[in-house]
Order: structure tokens, then sequence, then C-alpha cells
């Protein structure tokens, strides 16, 4: 276990990217792999040691798919911008009538 190193390869102004994850994701992905293996622990309490297994195994895998599906499709900063997108109105009510904007009508 002496010389257990894995080369990430990164050039001059590119991102991280290691198994098919971009950088941002890479972070993403231990969180949440912590949290469900805590969860797996916590779920061995209550249920057999093999079903919280289970269910630990399944939930790190589609954790994983599910940041690696969206790591390819937005890239490294696209999750946030497509976040930010959902966050924008989709229309902009306006107040006033049109035709009391046109000023020659009126006259």
């Amino acid at each position: 276990m002496e010389n257990c190193h894995i080369p990430i390869k990164k050039g001059l102004q590119k991102d991280v990217y290691y198994k098919g994850l971009n950088a941002k994701y890479i972070f993403y992905c231990v969180y949440l792999g912590t949290t469900a293996i805590i969860t797996g622990l916590v779920l061995s309490v209550f249920i057999s040691m093999l079903l919280a297994l289970l269910i630990t195994g399944i939930a790190i895998v589609v954790v994983f798919m599910i940041l690696l599906f969206y790591s390819r499709t937005y890239g490294a900063n696209g999750f946030v911008k497509k976040l930010a997108d959902t966050s924008k109105p989709d229309s902009i009510k306006i107040g006033n009538d049109y035709k009391k904007l046109l000023l020659w009508e009126n006259r």
C-alpha cells in the first residue's frame, strides 16, 4: 500500500476529470457516497446486515450513475447553470395595457 497513487490527468486550464466525473461531481459523489454508507450503518441496527448492505450498495450505484449522467450532460458547471435556469420566471407580467402605450393613437 506504499505506492498506491492514482494519477489524475489535469492539463493546464482544464478541469479535473476522474472515472467519468468532472471536478464538482467528484465531491458530490464523495459526500453522497459517505451519506449512503452512514445511512446503511444506521439501517443495519434496525434490519438485517445483508439487507442493509444491499440497500447501501444500490444507493451508492444509483448516486454514481446519476452524477455520471449529470457530469456528461451538463459538464463541470452546467448543473449549477441548469438549476439557475429553472429558477428564472417563464414570463413577465405587465400590468399596463398596450393601448395606453401607443401615444399617437390616444391624441
